[in-house]
């Protein structure tokens, strides 16, 4: 989310750095979401890219509308006046953004997880879920869509700019300073967010309703099962996808906004 972009370009740029993430990271997503569930690991890129439609239009929407809450919080903080933002302003911004973009990416992810398991076509899969409840597991998204966005918008900037600052014969790149930044924003996101995305698989995993009822319910039902522990399976295949998306989407954001719209990064 820049500040020197529109609202559109904003929401052009956010859509095109959340499609490319998507496509190369998938089969993290596959995994993860498989281990939460109990669901049997494969290598199989016939089970590893279901669901992509649907994940692509959440990571692009949910991204380009990160992007765009983003930059629209960021200028009513400073006022319209173009200023690095202290680090409770970056954080503000980033969850706030993130969690008024679960409102589209939880049904979103609703569609994909019921492809994943089911293997039935995109919309053989959303006329069955016409007659259930689209918001499932809306709460736990937006928890964790708000904690991501702070992960991967508002920490990066502030890591990067922390090392080339105070290490600048070792950070002397904006790469080498974003690798630190990664791995800071991502640990942040993964662990503070996991034991929700799993709530949210778990509620999203079980439209029926044969295991898993209420936000609620999920949480005794899971913490019963397994202990503290259940709420973090599949951490690590998530943790690995976040510090790569993480890293992409800060490279992306830096990379392809002045290519997307030279005249807006002008002096």
């Amino acid at each position: 989310m820049s500040q020197e972009l529109s609202e559109f370009q904003n929401a052009l740029l956010g859509m095109t750095s959340g499609v490319i993430e998507v496509v190369a990271l998938q089969p993290m997503n596959y995994w993860k979401n498989a281990a939460q569930q109990g669901l049997p690991l494969t290598l199989n890129p016939a089970y590893l890219y279901r669901g992509l439609g649907p994940n692509c239009i959440n990571m692009g929407s949910c991204t380009m509308l990160q992007f765009i809450f983003g930059g629209k919080i960021k200028n009513f903080i400073t006022g319209g006046v173009l200023r690095p933002l202290t680090f409770k302003e970056e954080v503000a911004a980033g969850l706030g953004a993130g969690m008024m973009s679960a409102l589209v990416g939880s049904p979103l992810e609703l569609v994909m997880i019921q492809q994943q398991r089911k293997g039935t076509g995109l919309f053989t899969t959303i006329w069955s879920l016409m007659n259930l409840n689209i918001t499932r597991g809306f709460v736990g998204a937006a928890v964790r869509e708000g904690l991501w966005t702070v992960g991967y918008l508002s920490i990066p900037p502030q890591v990067r700019n922390f090392m080339r600052t105070k290490m600048p014969d070792t950070f002397n790149s904006d790469d080498k300073a974003r690798v630190p930044a990664a791995l800071t924003g991502a640990l942040f996101a993964c662990y503070l967010t996991h034991p929700f995305d799993t709530i949210k698989t778990c509620m999203q995993g079980d439209i029926e309703r044969k295991t898993y009822g209420t936000f609620t319910d999920t949480t005794k039902k899971i913490y019963t099962n397994s202990g503290i522990l259940g709420f973090y399976k599949g951490t690590a295949f998530r943790y690995g996808r976040m510090v790569c998306a993480v890293f992409m989407l800060d490279k992306l954001r830096m990379a392809l906004g002045p290519i997307m719209f030279p005249h807006a990064y002008k002096d």
